[in-house]
């Protein structure tokens, strides 16, 4: 990151223009309207769970806007936004951009006799088409050319969709279901032809929809990783002068506040098969069935992670008389048909390549997820990868400068992005929401085992009727 700014949570903003359905009985065209002056603070949103840009705004209104439009929901929003210096924002705009459309208002009520606050949602226009039509269609070939398809000829999109390769040649038919739902179920069956992994995820950012896989998202074509867009730590505040070297890059890369907003769940990634599971195959045609465990342990050096040459969320370790959690594969059981011959020639997704893997990479990547606030900057997005340094909360020896958790601290991936636009306090902060799926260190490997035989035996039947006649 290498940026000139005057302070950190500087930003520029244009006008900010509501166009109405409704015209103009002098003009003929419809009404348009600048808020600018009475939006006192505005939200944009971004997620690899969610597909759609979407965001809101706060107004503070004295001059009857609703009835002056009138406002319904049907309105498009217009403005841009950056941080300054920067090449890179939210191009709302009808010239170059794409406008965000208005379809809630929320929380309306009064603040003196005459003003009122409310608040207003807008998404883009693909996330309010995406509820107007289904798709009712045979696609063949490559996944990325049928998300492709879709997000051109269903969603109607004119931004880019950047989409990363798949494997194998398939057909999938779409029996009248919405865009948004068709491209889930795409998602769940790809795979990477250049990674050895089944999890994607379709989103929006303020420049295109992306179609990739998480590996596709952790490292180039190549395998090789992708570069962290920012360095992230808490760190003391305006300890520079404007004319230090590096003044801008250490404060927008300090952190303000921080939380760990879940470390680990063991027990929920051992009931849904993090660790272990086993998959049962039906084949209709051929008359089959076919059984495939999953190995944690063993599948995970296979893929690419954050961090490379690293450990895992599970550590090897003797639980069950020489057994790990990753050999327990009865606990999760997946069922699944693979007929042969249902489309001719075309091949059906192998079940045995991607169900499994792709749920134990969502839920691994979602086992250890941070949330930091930082001085806000338009470059980053979500889909990056950033590093973060935690602190280790002990005291350390002078000689150890960074003084941090050697677990934790580390490379990250952006899930989500709340821009935080205040126009009251004049400051742009981010919140972002950080996940990971590997540690910085290795974890120990034991082979003392704690769990088998290490509790009281001495449990008995007991009769309640005989209990109750003894009493």
């Amino acid at each position: 990151m290498s940026i000139k700014n005057d302070r950190p949570g500087a930003f520029e903003l244009s006008d900010i223009i509501l166009t109405s359905y409704a015209n103009d009985t002098k003009t003929g065209k419809p009404v348009r309207l600048n808020i600018r002056n009475i939006v006192s603070e505005f939200n944009i949103y971004e997620s690899l769970d969610s597909k759609f840009l979407s965001g809101d705004m706060i107004l503070t209104d004295a001059t009857n806007v609703i009835q002056t439009l009138p406002l319904t929901g049907f309105e498009r929003v217009e403005f841009f936004f950056r941080s300054p210096n920067t090449t890179v924002g939210y191009d709302f705009g009808v010239d170059k951009g794409h406008p965000m459309f208005v379809y809630s208002l929320k929380n309306r009520k009064q603040i003196n006799p005459n003003a009122q606050v409310y608040q207003l949602k807008f998404i883009s226009l693909e996330g309010i088409r995406d509820h107007q039509t289904r798709v009712s269609q045979a696609f063949s070939g490559n996944i990325e050319q049928m998300i492709a398809d879709i997000s051109y000829n269903y969603l109607k999109t004119k931004k880019n969709v950047l989409v990363e390769e798949t494997k194998s040649n398939h057909k999938f038919v779409m029996p009248r279901i919405k865009p948004s739902v068709a491209i889930d179920q795409l998602c769940k069956v790809a795979r990477s032809k250049n990674f050895e992994n089944s999890g994607f995820v379709f989103y929006e950012d303020a420049n295109a929809f992306h179609f990739k896989s998480y590996e596709g998202l952790f490292c180039m074509t190549n395998g090789e990783p992708r570069k962290a867009v920012a360095h992230y730590s808490p760190k003391v505040k305006n300890i520079s002068s404007k004319g230090d070297e590096g003044h801008t890059t250490y404060n927008l890369q300090s952190v303000e506040n921080f939380r760990v907003i879940s470390q680990y769940d063991s027990l929920k990634n051992t009931a849904y098969g993090t660790y272990s599971s086993r998959l049962i195959t039906h084949d209709l045609y051929n008359k089959t069935f076919n059984e495939f465990d999953y190995n944690y342990h063993l599948e995970y050096e296979k893929q690419k992670h954050l961090e490379e040459d690293a450990s895992g969320i599970l550590p090897l370790f003797n639980y069950d008389n020489g057994e790990s959690f990753g050999d327990k594969h009865e606990g999760v059981l997946f069922l699944q048909s693979e007929t042969a011959k249902v489309h001719n020639t075309h091949e059906l997704p192998q079940s045995k390549d991607i169900l499994q893997k792709r749920i134990s990479q969502k839920l691994a990547i979602n086992s250890l997820v941070l949330e930091i606030t930082i001085p806000g900057f338009s470059e980053v997005r979500v889909g990056d990868v950033v590093t973060f340094t935690m602190p280790n909360f002990a005291r350390t020896s002078k000689n150890d400068q960074e003084a941090k958790d050697k677990y934790l601290s580390g490379r990250y991936l952006i899930n989500a992005a709340r821009h935080h636009v205040s126009a009251i306090n004049k400051r742009h902060t981010m919140v972002l929401e950080l996940v990971k799926d590997s540690l910085n260190e290795f974890l120990p490997e034991e082979a003392y085992d704690i769990f088998t035989n290490n509790e009281a035996d001495d449990g008995l039947l007991y009769s309640t009727s005989h209990l109750d006649e003894t009493q």
